[in-house]
């Protein structure tokens, strides 16, 4: 029988102390469903941790992505099995968070409405970068383009139902976004993406295991350096070394925007992503796209706490290079 800990456990616990926010993983959560096999190890390990002062977080990507679930209400049950907290939304400058008890249902359960509808289409803009990574398999430009409209048109049609004088919003919105749609220019992105990407792969070991032997706390650096030199300076100016530990610097998607860049430069590689079933394919960027989400979450509580080792590895290095004073733990599956 497989055996479920949090390694090294010793360290986690001596790290909570009273009222310590941690902030858990999607897969966390999803280990706590009825039918999991972990559910009483994991459980077991978050209220020994609960014991010792831990209070459990989730957030609004949370939300999102029980939502999306089949079932959101084994979400919620799993939810309140541990009493977790809802870390409300709040400027990233502020340093200080508000943590809300029993919200999962309400949060969850409830029906659908536009706000839901916006962040699906944030989601649904990736498809450009996807496609520019080329990742999207055989999918043409022109049919990516109609696709996109098509999003666009669907999300503007919904608006003008939710509002007092929405047609003369929608009609005006539906048509700014059009013209922007219009105008990126997807086949030049997935041109000079390939070619960037060649040129960057050439500059890294042949071997992904040297890469993944590099410390958190320098591979950042590292693939900076990897970078052509006329690149290296914007992306350093944009993501200059410790600027979270700089409060009045932070702005809203830097963390989030930069683990999703290693990502792209292959600091953590998921298979799926590059599914040839174009549906799953998107499916799970737009997944990598959450998880950089709750990497930024998470870094406004002391411990975040995953499954998912990529998840780690990426929240390591991004917290290291920006000065983010949050730890870090895998849950690990010990084989008896």
């Amino acid at each position: 029988m497989d055996e479920y800990a949090c390694e090294p456990l010793n360290t986690v616990l001596n790290n909570c102390d009273i009222q310590v926010p941690v902030y858990l993983d999607q897969n966390v959560f999803s280990r706590l469903q009825e039918d999991d096999v972990a559910r009483q190890d994991t459980l077991d390990l978050l209220r020994l941790m609960n014991s010792k002062g831990a209070i459990f977080a989730y957030s609004m990507i949370h939300v999102a992505e029980c939502r999306d679930s089949e079932k959101p209400e084994i979400f919620v049950a799993a939810i309140e099995a541990i009493s977790a907290y809802f870390l409300e939304e709040s400027s990233v400058t502020d340093t200080k968070i508000t943590l809300s008890p029993n919200r999962a249902g309400e949060l969850i359960l409830r029906e659908p409405d536009i706000l839901d509808e916006a962040g699906w289409i944030m989601e649904y803009l990736l498809k450009p970068i996807h496609f520019s990574t080329g990742w999207l398999g055989e999918t043409e430009t022109q049919e990516l383009q109609d696709e996109l409209i098509a999003g666009v048109v669907s999300f503007w049609n919904r608006f003008e139902k939710e509002i007092p004088n929405g047609k003369t919003f929608s009609d005006a919105g539906k048509s700014e976004m059009i013209k922007v749609v219009n105008t990126i220019p997807l086949q030049r992105l997935a041109d000079e993406g390939r070619d960037s990407n060649q040129r960057f792969r050439k500059n890294l070991p042949q071997n992904y295991a040297q890469l993944d032997a590099v410390k958190a706390d320098e591979v950042v650096e590292y693939l900076f350096s990897r970078l052509p030199e006329n690149e290296q300076l914007p992306i350093k100016n944009t993501y200059p070394p410790e600027f979270w530990s700089k409060v009045e610097i932070r702005k809203e998607g830097d963390l989030a925007s930069l683990a999703f860049l290693l990502f792209l430069m292959g600091l953590v590689r998921d298979s799926r992503v590059r599914n040839k079933e174009r549906r799953r394919s998107e499916q799970h960027f737009r997944g990598q796209f959450r998880d950089c989400q709750h990497i930024e979450a998470a870094a406004r509580c002391s411990i975040f706490i995953t499954f998912d080792k990529g998840a780690a590895r990426l929240a390591k290095a991004v917290y290291a290079y920006a000065g983010v004073k949050t730890e870090v733990f895998l849950l690990s599956v010990l084989k008896s």
